[in-house]
């Protein structure tokens, strides 16, 4: 069980499994333990900035997830990624700066960040679909799976919430954000 209550969705992965991932699995690992961790600080940053009960209440909710994410990948995990702390920080930053803006904003970044994320497990999914010992690596699939599933309703519901695109400066910020993403999991591979 994890702190939150949950069960952890990979208790029956073998360890031998985990020990056996092939570098580019292990690398994958390390930058979701290095995205959720950003994840966590991007709620913490809305939470120490926003003052709207309703945003507030929504960071978290979203909050207790990402916390439950980063417990069952640091569960798994064989090395961290050595920027750790840089993660954390943009983490931050990227939730303290559009608060500062408004509840818009916020949703926005989370619904740009989310729909990064989105993909970012879809496509490790299919490498773990395409490895020859798939039938061994499938509770990694499950857990990675089901971090995904709560990443696309994070997705959605600020989506839901952001009211229309993003224009002007928020759509620009918005690229910015998935680009960083984008860009911090490349350098989380290998640092």
């Amino acid at each position: 069980m994890h702190a939150t209550g949950a069960p952890l969705p990979f208790t029956d992965c073998p360890r031998d499994a985990l020990r056996a991932l092939t570098p580019a699995l292990a690398r994958e690992l390390r930058t979701d333990h290095a995205g959720e961790a950003g994840a966590v600080m991007i709620y913490r940053g809305v939470l120490a900035i926003s003052r709207d009960p309703a945003l507030r209440a929504f960071a978290e909710a979203h909050l207790a997830t990402e916390r439950q994410h980063l417990a069952w990948i640091e569960a798994l995990m064989a090395s961290r990624s050595r920027l750790l702390p840089l993660w954390r920080l943009a983490g931050w930053l990227t939730g303290a700066l559009p608060a500062l803006a408004g509840p818009r904003a916020v949703y926005a970044t989370i619904e740009a960040v989310e729909t990064f994320v989105d993909r970012h497990y879809a496509a490790q999914l299919a490498m773990i679909d395409a490895a020859p010992d798939a039938a061994v690596l499938a509770p990694l699939r499950t857990l990675l799976a089901r971090c995904q599933q709560d990443e696309q309703a994070h997705r959605d519901d600020a989506g839901q919430r952001v009211g229309g695109p993003a224009r002007g400066l928020l759509a620009l910020w918005t690229a910015c954000v998935g680009a960083g993403s984008a860009a911090a999991v490349r350098v989380s591979r290998w640092v």
